[in-house]
């Protein structure tokens, strides 16, 4: 059931919007003259339309955001003896670096979430990620590159051979073993964390989930809707890629790890 990256990228093209979207479209656009075509454009139209509100996103990701974030009194008990971060991914070719790669905004995110909680714990930090392609630098040298350069910090370890979130578990097992480390705080997006923690589980890895950057609001500190929640917007497209992405590797992850 192991996929290779070209292959999952093009599948991730048509399950995913907005190519999933481009593609009902078209199809409808071509069958036009006939009811099947009229339908298909409406639910194109209508699920371009959904799926780029924040009322609408808000809803999908209370449904996948199902593990709270650490409450100050459970960090402090949590009787983990490390952080282990995962990374998300990079951009290339930045002018201001001489052509040279740079973390992506989510996988910054991480890291200086990874950052903050070390700074409140003192426990040392283990990153992970590498090359999604084979083509670029390792997503943890990357990262701790920017830790050792930004705040004074070098991790403990490094995984730089994981291309994905199954790699990061099943690599980084031993890299944690290694280096005595029994229970570690995960952290990653709360919209990630389910599929980190099954795989992390997978892997005989002990975890103390750790999210953040939830991207629905609990309903006890949700104020009143209005009227701009049902606006489309371009954010909201956006997360609902997000969340949309990691519904779908959640049931291919329990696949896989069915099969194994």
């Amino acid at each position: 059931m192991e996929l290779d990256v070209a292959t999952r990228e093009l599948l991730k093209v048509f399950i995913l919007p907005p190519g999933l979207l481009v593609l009902i479209l078209l199809v409808g656009w071509l069958s036009c003259r006939r009811p099947f075509g009229r339908m298909l454009c409406l639910l194109g139209i209508l699920s371009l339309y959904a799926l780029s509100t924040p009322a609408v996103v808000g809803w999908l990701a209370a449904q996948l955001e199902t593990i709270p974030a650490l409450t100050p009194t459970q960090l402090q008990t949590s009787r983990a003896d490390g952080i282990w971060v995962l990374m998300a991914g990079s951009t290339g070719f930045n002018p201001e670096l001489g052509g040279g790669e740079r973390l992506s905004p989510l996988s910054l995110e991480r890291i200086d979430q990874a950052l903050a909680l070390h700074r409140k714990t003192g426990l040392p930090i283990v990153i992970s990620g590498g090359s999604v392609r084979g083509d670029t630098r390792p997503l943890a040298e990357l990262a701790a590159e920017w830790l050792q350069d930004r705040a004074g910090v070098k991790p403990l370890a490094i995984d730089n051979t994981s291309r994905d979130t199954w790699e990061n578990a099943r690599d980084s097992a031993a890299v944690l073993a290694k280096n005595g480390l029994s229970r570690v705080l995960l952290v990653t997006h709360a919209y990630h964390m389910p599929r980190a923690v099954l795989s992390a589980r997978a892997a005989g890895i002990d975890v103390v989930p750790a999210p953040f950057a939830f991207k629905h609001v609990a309903p006890e500190l949700r104020p009143p809707m209005d009227f701009h929640d049902w606006l489309p917007n371009h954010n909201a497209m956006q997360d609902s890629y997000f969340v949309l992405h990691e519904m779908v590797g959640l049931v291919w992850y329990g696949l896989l790890r069915n099969s194994i």
